[in-house]
């Protein structure tokens, strides 16, 4: 791949005469992008359900930080890979590079489009018309859904106006997201009546699952929470400088994340009891509503809703690029090829995600959404991890602006970590899953079809 100097176009695999994307996201907006990728609704509904699953604060706590070590080593990865190979896509890209074959990059794609990504972005547009609902008094159900439809289908149009547009809704968001996670580290600090927390003892009585279960099913959530530090990989053909720009934004923005995630986690232990902060609904608005009254609680709420208007952002700004890539390389739809002329932007791979999120955000499921999600991200993202591994021996002379620190216990750590969650998750419930790996499978007969006809061609043009 290379750049155009007078058009500053990413040079990639496309079609002639196509339309390129447009090289013009900065470092800066990269780490926004993956700030505002990962603040979103998780830390505001997380904190309560891994209090719940693990039973004690000082598990709880620990649950938090290993979520942040696990994410750290596999960030440490894609700073390698994404600095290596700076191609539209993400793991989609890095798949297709390491493995001989394309079918783990597709299936990949397949269950991003359908599980991974609009999963997600239908469980924080739920939470932004959640807080939205309670902010205007709405009570209706069905109106809360289809507020959170509206949320997907408005951004979905933003986003395909052009990167620059999507960009800098994303540097406005991050902005808010960092204020409002502070606004409550700041006021718990000052404010909390210094009662403390008791830490021990560490592992207390459990009630329904084990212990183990318990621990992976918070840590699925946890992982939820701090999912997106991939995010600028996903538009590296769009980054200024990627070699550079692509792993500061990465460090930069994960560990101011996964700093304000702890403290949070503090505060919330500190002001609340743990009994109180396993059963609410709204962790965040529940503690400023004991550190400064009901306008506190209105104000974090209000917070809440644009920070998850801003993480639906981020997902509809990145995600459609791995469609786009795929359909360059003839193994998806091939609308999905389509630039806009004027925009620069995949339009088709956006308004096809942000329909198909819709359908998840009209359940109005948030915790089994983010379940169901998670599981299989972190499949794809530990085939990639693994993936950096075969390049290591596969091609020794790659250009490697940056290697993984601590290679190879960081990536082995990561490996085993997330083998050791999802393992026990699936234990603890198959259900979801097996879900998953049926629509994998109903993928494959379209994936086979395209091979064909990549197949036919090759042989007209022989």
């Amino acid at each position: 791949m290379s750049i155009s100097k007078e058009t500053g176009l990413a040079e990639d695999s496309i079609p002639p005469g196509q339309p390129r994307l447009l090289r013009a996201l900065s470092a800066r907006t990269g780490t926004a992008l993956i700030i505002g990728a990962i603040i979103g609704s998780g830390i505001f509904m997380v904190p309560s359900s891994v209090a719940s699953q693990v039973g004690s604060p000082s598990l709880s706590l620990l649950v938090w930080i290993m979520g942040g070590v696990l994410s750290l080593a596999g960030a440490l990865c894609y700073a390698e890979l994404g600095a290596a190979i700076p191609r539209s896509g993400g793991t989609y890209a890095f798949l297709k590079r390491a493995y001989n074959t394309d079918l783990v990059s597709f299936l990949f794609g397949w269950a991003f489009l359908f599980i991974i990504i609009t999963g997600a972005m239908g469980a924080v547009a739920s939470v932004f018309a959640r807080y939205a609902s309670g902010l205007f008094g709405i009570e209706d159900p069905w109106t809360e859904r289809w507020m959170a439809v509206g949320c997907i289908l408005f951004l979905t149009v933003m986003n395909s106006l052009g990167i620059k547009v999507g960009g800098m809704l994303q540097n406005i968001f991050a902005f808010i997201k960092v204020g409002a996670v502070l606004a409550v580290i700041l006021l718990g600090f000052f404010l909390a009546s210094g009662s403390g927390v008791a830490w021990t003892p560490l592992v207390q009585e459990q009630t329904g699952t084990s212990l183990l279960g318990g621990l992976s099913l918070a840590m699925l959530g946890v992982l939820f929470a701090y999912n997106g530090w991939f995010f600028v990989t996903f538009v590296a053909s769009e980054v200024k400088d990627p070699q550079r720009a692509i792993p500061r934004a990465i460090f930069v923005g994960l560990a101011i994340v996964a700093t304000v995630y702890i403290l949070a986690n503090v505060v919330y232990l500190s002001v609340l009891s743990f009994e109180d902060l396993q059963t609410s609904r709204r962790v965040a608005a529940d503690t400023l509503q004991i550190l400064v009254g009901p306008s506190g609680a209105m104000l974090i709420s209000a917070a809440i809703m644009l920070t998850s208007f801003g993480t639906v952002n981020a997902q509809l700004m990145v995600a459609p690029r791995v469609y786009h890539a795929m359909a360059n390389h003839s193994i998806f739809f091939k609308a999905c090829q389509y630039v806009h002329p004027r925009f620069r932007t995949p339009v088709v791979s956006i308004v096809l995600q942000g329909v198909w999120a819709s359908v998840f955000a009209l359940t109005g499921t948030f915790v089994q959404i983010i379940g169901f999600a998670i599981f299989f991200n972190y499949v794809f993202l530990s085939l990639a991890v693994i993936g950096l591994i075969i390049l290591r021996f596969k091609e020794p002379g790659m250009h490697r602006p940056y290697r993984v620190w601590g290679y190879p216990v960081t990536p082995i750590l990561f490996l085993m970590i997330s083998l050791g969650v999802l393992v026990n998750a699936f234990i603890t419930d198959y259900t979801r899953p097996l879900l998953g790996l049926v629509i994998l499978a109903i993928g494959l007969p379209f994936y086979f079809y395209w091979k064909k006809r990549q197949a036919d061609g090759a042989t007209v043009m022989e």
